[in-house]
């Protein structure tokens, strides 16, 4: 037996005789001991401030940078000679010598909220010449809640926003009994356009067998006129009854005339149109 390298070989007659049979010699890899084994390599220590100081100097580096190319464009442009500003495009203005020229005062028919937030009772039609027993006046919330039909209609004045209303009332003079009566009522229509559903209230209320259907009436949105050619009894008489109705911004116009003989069209259309004309 013969050591080599470590590894263990066997020159008996077996094996002689495994090379004489023609089969190969069994091969042994070499042991590795440890008089024979390499050196294990040392590992090399981790520093993770190496990497971290690579950062902080390109940083640094580029700050650097920066600064030293604003100093050098500011070197630069100091040394140049100042641009002086451009002029004035024009002088101040003068105020011309003499008096300025004189306006018109502003007239009410002008501006439109002179006219809603004046005297309403101003505004109301005059009653035409030869009339009897004329009546111009104020109505508070409750005198006007007692002419109109709806048994709760003092709820739903304060639900509309009422504000105030105007009434004239005046007779013919004549043997006929003809009464005409205008009602101005003005609401509050900051949130909603209460003035429009009292209109169709008004009209809707107008339905009546003694009252023709609502004729248009020219020159405004949703205006009504409501002839009467049928009476109806009060007080044992026989009356007859016609209705208009309009309304210009918040103010709702209401015209009735009461006769005893039929209310035509042109009667109540006539008294609207004076009253709108003055709105």
């Amino acid at each position: 037996m013969e050591e080599w390298g470590g590894d263990v070989r066997r020159d008996d007659g077996e094996g002689a005789a495994g090379s004489a049979g023609g089969e190969a010699a069994p091969y042994f890899a070499p042991e590795l001991t440890g008089a024979t084994a390499p050196p294990v390599p040392a590992e090399r220590p981790y520093r993770p401030w190496a990497r971290r100081k690579l950062t902080l100097a390109v940083a640094a580096a580029l700050v650097v940078g920066v600064l030293a190319g604003g100093g050098a464009g500011y070197a630069v442009q100091s040394g140049r000679p100042a641009t002086p500003l451009p002029p004035l495009v024009g002088a101040a203005p003068t105020r011309p010598a003499g008096p300025g020229p004189t306006q018109p005062a502003p007239q009410a028919a002008d501006d439109r909220n002179a006219i809603f937030e004046g005297n309403l009772l101003k505004l109301l039609v005059a009653a035409p010449g030869g009339a009897k027993h004329s009546e111009r006046g104020w109505l508070t919330q409750s005198e006007l809640a007692d002419e109109l039909v709806n048994y709760n209609a003092f709820e739903e004045l304060n639900e509309r926003g009422f504000r105030r209303a105007v009434e004239a009332t005046w007779d013919s003079g004549h043997d006929d009994e003809v009464t005409t009566d205008v009602l101005l009522t003005q609401y509050r229509d900051d949130t909603s356009v209460y003035t429009e559903q009292a209109l169709r209230d008004a009209v809707s209320s107008m339905d009546f067998d003694h009252q023709h259907s609502g004729i248009s009436l020219p020159g405004t949105v949703d205006g009504v006129v409501m002839p009467s050619t049928l009476p109806y009894k009060e007080h044992d008489l026989e009356v007859y009854v016609g209705q208009a109705c309009a309304r210009v911004g918040n103010i709702l116009v209401e015209v009735y005339i009461s006769s005893l003989d039929p209310v035509s069209e042109k009667a109540l259309r006539s008294v609207i149109t004076k009253q709108l004309e003055r709105l």
